[in-house]
């Protein structure tokens, strides 16, 4: 959908509105090119041309939404947001005030078009069938654009336009052994992949050997960036949130009451910098960066404007609830990186665990601050530097404020970006950028 479509559609909704009407329209949408495969062969393939609207109709302290679709055809569209903005006058008229409810007012509108080089279905399809005979490959790829815009009636339009694509695949040799491999981009480079899924091929390659049992206890370990993602974004459950910390259900809880700090190594911002993702949120309020934890010292949290409504505070314009329940969570994360260079990271190490990959996490005591979840996918037991054997998959149990606390020892020096690859509701420009990490005695626990 071109910008044009979408303002054109939402001018015209806007004339049908009421003196005492406010409205917002907030559009997320594609257009992909997927394929699936499986045992390194082509099962399915299709291309996705998505775009969801959910618009806020508003009558001073009253606000409902509704959620439906659009296409470039510029009348049905109208049409339909019409209908839409009908079905919800009458049951706006019968609720009572909210004195948390605002409409988004006073932004800018802005305009952020992140153009790509990707290869087109024939090019796509060539890369991959020349290389992924070798080992057996199962994955998805995914690529295209991503859009995102939101439009008020007061005047504020704002337009995202993102190229990007995925590769998310694992290689399983015969023994059922995996390596799991994120390869996104915007610019497709197929030495960049050949040399990427090699990497992976030789990893394999070594967990065909005999798996070590490791005994609960606490170990040495090397985290790289994927898996420091996975503890980075659980902070969005219940953590960065200021609303979960004025209701005590925060995991930061700790460093807010009682003045608990992390590692003077870790330091976590909201960052719109890399223009990864939309700086607007759902309502049409652009947001800043924030710097959340700034050398283990917690400075700000995410603030939606009803929470700064609700307890007196200036709102950073974080995001309202999503479909998966999570309010104002990070939409940019960014961890600083710190001096380990990547090819000292196992000699840094010593004798330890490098983790690739990490699974299945949730909190086993969220006010503790403690992750439970499980190694998985290409984890091996290091000695002197050297990868030795995979270790059989464990599951750990440690607080943060060990891990990216009094037990952080070194920080990686090159950071990396991971999308989000969930597609549930579509496809998200969303990425989480860490580095890697080195932590001294971290839990496994069976």
């Amino acid at each position: 959908m071109k910008k044009e479509i979408f303002q054109d559609i939402c001018s015209q909704v806007f004339n049908v509105l009421e003196s005492n009407e406010q409205l917002t329209i907030y559009l997320e949408g594609e257009n992909s090119q997927y394929f699936r495969f499986n045992d390194s062969k082509l099962r399915q393939s299709g291309i996705i041309e998505d775009y969801a609207v959910t618009i806020s109709l508003f009558t001073g302290k009253k606000s409902l939404q509704s959620a439906t679709t659009v296409s470039s055809d510029i009348e049905s569209s109208v049409n339909n947001l019409k209908n839409e903005i009908n079905a919800l006058r009458n049951p706006l008229s019968l609720i009572p005030d909210n004195e948390f409810t605002s409409f988004p007012d006073n932004f800018d509108s802005i305009e952020i078009i992140k153009s790509g080089q990707l290869p087109n279905r024939n090019e796509i399809l060539d890369a991959l069938m020349d290389i992924i005979t070798k080992d057996y490959l199962t994955g998805v790829w995914t690529s295209g654009k991503i859009f995102r815009g939101c439009s008020t009636s007061e005047g504020a339009n704002h337009w995202f336009e993102k190229d990007s694509f995925i590769f998310d695949f694992s290689l399983i040799d015969k023994k059922e052994n995996m390596v799991k491999v994120l390869f996104p981009g915007n610019y497709w480079d197929k030495n960049k992949f050949n040399a990427a899924f090699q990497e992976a091929s030789d990893r394999l390659k070594l967990m065909n050997k005999p798996k070590m049992e490791l005994k609960p206890g606490k170990y040495r370990v090397w985290f790289e960036p994927h898996a420091v993602a996975d503890f980075v974004d659980m902070l969005n459950w219940n953590g960065v949130s200021e609303s979960s910390l004025r209701n005590g259900s925060s995991s930061l809880l700790k460093m807010r009451k009682d003045g608990v700090k992390l590692s003077e190594k870790f330091s976590l911002d909201e960052s719109f910098d890399r223009k990864s993702t939309a700086p607007f949120n759902s309502r049409g309020e652009v947001s800043e960066n924030v710097s959340i934890i700034k050398n283990g010292v917690l400075k700000n949290t995410l603030i939606n404007s009803k929470t700064a409504l609700e307890y007196g505070l200036d709102s950073n314009f974080a995001e309202d609830v999503n479909s998966w329940g999570m309010g104002e969570y990070l939409r940019a994360p960014l961890m600083h990186g710190g001096d380990i260079k990547l090819d000292e990271r196992l000699q840094r190490l010593g004798t330890g665990i490098f983790i690739s990959n990490i699974h299945y996490l949730n909190w086993s005591d969220n006010l503790g601050g403690r992750i439970t979840g499980l190694t998985r996918y290409s984890c091996y037991w290091v000695e002197n530097g050297k990868m030795i054997a995979p270790i059989k998959t464990m599951r750990f149990d440690d607080s943060f404020y060990n891990f990216f606390g009094k037990n952080l020892e070194g920080v990686g020096e090159d950071i990396l970006s991971r999308p989000v690859i969930e597609t549930y509701d579509g496809r998200n420009p969303g990425e989480t950028t860490c580095p890697g990490i080195l932590v001294n005695d971290f839990e496994l626990t069976l």
